[in-house]
This record gives structure tokens, sequence and C-alpha cells, in this order.
């Protein structure tokens, strides 16, 4: 099987089923296999890929290779990704998620924070797939054996809206329509500073280069990636700003990577934001609204297996509602 292009169903969840390859293009050639393998598969990190290789889960031509191998055009790369993660047991009485909407295909849930959404090779809790399971045990016969009814995703810390597939027809329909760009994504975000009143952020983005757990904006190797945003609110004595987010795209933490690279970082991201923040210690009362990234996932627009169009929305969570009161009350003060 080729490796799939980055808009594909493959891409949107990250999850490949088998052997997955390649045929290096010109362009290529000249790379390390370590360099160009991050590039390829963004979804796994660079210290997995490395250990596939020296494990001899990484071939080109047909033979086992070191990481430092420089390729050259026309070589055959393969990969034969690590097994998925054994997925854990629910042992809670109720879902964690709270549920907006539901028919025969698809269940449409608010995600609550600090919850992942599926298993990982660095996952040690019960994600949001393992809760699925336990409420929908026939998600367990979707064609899909690692990530049944899981379409796309949202980081552990991001709440907000989340479409579900319930069957393997509504899962293969919206996977296809998050490759073909035909779902509407709209986020909330609190930002550091105060970014001009709208902008649309077309910049590239791959694996850093050094920071592996990270993505950056720019890369010379990276996918495209279109953000547009729109100020809702500034805060001027505080030099915070509430946006609102759409994604023409689905990159891995886009919204967060996008927002840092103009200097506008989410508020309270630890990953892309500062590591003191000013904010905080110059407003400490905000700070125990600020103990995640502050993004939302407001709305999602969905067409329906079944046909025809349905938009959904996620109110805003309780963090989010204490941090806009918060912010009002400093603005008020004289």
């Amino acid at each position: 099987m080729i490796a799939p292009p980055q808009n594909s169903p493959f891409a949107q969840i990250g999850q490949p089923s088998g052997p997955i390859s390649a045929l290096t293009t010109i362009e290529q050639t000249g790379q390390r296999l370590d360099s160009l393998l991050a590039a390829l598969y963004p979804s796994f990190s660079r210290s997995s890929l490395n250990h596939a290789v020296k494990a001899g889960r990484v071939t080109v031509d047909g033979k086992p290779v070191k990481p430092s191998l420089i390729v050259k055009a026309g070589q055959e790369i393969v990969f034969f990704p690590p097994p998925p993660p054994t997925p854990l047991a629910w042992t809670g009485a109720e879902p964690p998620y709270a549920k907006l909407f539901e028919d025969q295909n698809i269940l449409i849930i608010n995600k609550p924070m600090g919850l992942v959404t599926h298993p990982g090779q660095a996952v040690a809790e019960p994600t949001l797939l393992d809760a699925l399971l336990a409420f929908y045990p026939e998600l367990s016969e979707i064609e899909s054996p690692h990530r049944p009814g899981i379409v796309h995703r949202l980081d552990k810390d991001t709440t907000g809206v989340m479409a579900i597939a319930k069957n393997s027809h509504a899962q293969a329909f919206l996977i296809q329509a998050f490759a073909d760009r035909k779902v509407k994504k709209r986020y909330l975000a609190f930002v550091s500073g105060h970014p001009p009143k709208s902008g649309l952020i077309d910049s590239p983005i791959g694996r850093h280069p050094t920071l592996r757990h990270k993505m950056a904006a720019g890369s010379p190797l990276g996918v495209p990636a279109r953000t547009f945003y729109r100020v809702l609110k500034r805060f001027p004595k505080v030099g915070v700003s509430l946006l609102s987010i759409n994604l023409f795209t689905g990159r891995t933490h886009q919204a967060r990577v996008h927002l840092s690279s103009l200097k506008f970082p989410i508020i309270g991201d630890k990953v892309y934001g500062p590591q003191k923040s000013s904010l905080l210690r110059n407003f400490p009362s905000l700070e125990p609204y600020a103990r995640r990234q502050l993004l939302h996932a407001r709305s999602l627009s969905v067409p329906l297996p079944q046909g025809g169009r349905r938009r959904f929305s996620a109110p805003w969570p309780p963090d989010f509602l204490s941090f806009f009161n918060e912010l009002s009350k400093i603005e008020k003060k004289p």
C-alpha cells in the first residue's frame, strides 16, 4: 500500500492498518532516512520511527537499513508500523462526555478537557474510545479495528464538539468528508496579545526539527495548512483577545501552532506558549481558569451519511466562561 497523502483518511485518524510504502522522489534525494520518515509519517514520533528502523521494521529496497542512510530517488521504503495499543476498560458508570445529538449513523458529543481521544503508545489512561466501546459495544463491529467510530480528534485538553461514527458506512463517509474538506470546523480561543481584526494564516506545518513532541509552522517538509481567525473581543488592560477560528485543514495542533507562530499563543498552552506567563503573574486571579490551553471546538458542520447537512454547537466550558467573566471584571476596574 502506498503511503497515504496528508489529506487521506489515514492522515485524519493517524492509524495505518498494515505495511505502508513509498517511492522516494528526486526532491528527497540526499535526505537522511530518519528525517524522511518523520516527514512521511508525522503521526509517529521520531523515536518510535528510529526504533522501528533498528528493529528491522523499515526496509529500503527490501533490505534492513540504518537511520542514517542517505536515500536516493526511486527507492522503495516499506514501514511496518507497531501493533496498536490494547484498549483499556472504561470503569465509569457514566460516559465522560455530554451527548449533543444521536441518530442511527452518528453521535455528536461535547468532549471535556483532560480526555485523550484514542489509545496511543504513550497513553496510560482510559480514552474517549475506551468509553465509547463501553457504552456502544456495537462499535467493535466497525471495519476499522484500531479506532472504530473515530473520524477526527481533539487534543487532550481541547474541549468541544466531536462527531463519532456508529457504523462502518458512516465511518467511511465521514472520514472521506474530512479528507475532502467538506466538514466546517469553528473554534474559540483566548490568545495573548492583540492580533489584527482578522487574518488568514497560510503556512505549512510539519514535525519540529529537534523537539519531536511539537509541530512547527513554515517547515520545509511540512504539509499545507490554512487557518482563518477573527477577533471577537479585545481586553486591552490585560492584553488578551478572544478569537473565532476556522480551520480549513486539519493538521496536528494546527490552531495552536499557527497562532503561536504569529506571536499570539493560546492562553494556557504549555507546549506552544511561554514557559512563564507574564499575564498570569500580573493578573493572578486568572490563573485558576488557565490551566490548559483555552481552545474550544465551538461548532462542527458536517454532511450526513443519509443526506443533508447539520451544524452542531458545544456550549462554552466552565473555565472559558469563568476566564471571560474575570477578564471583564478586570477591564471594568478603574
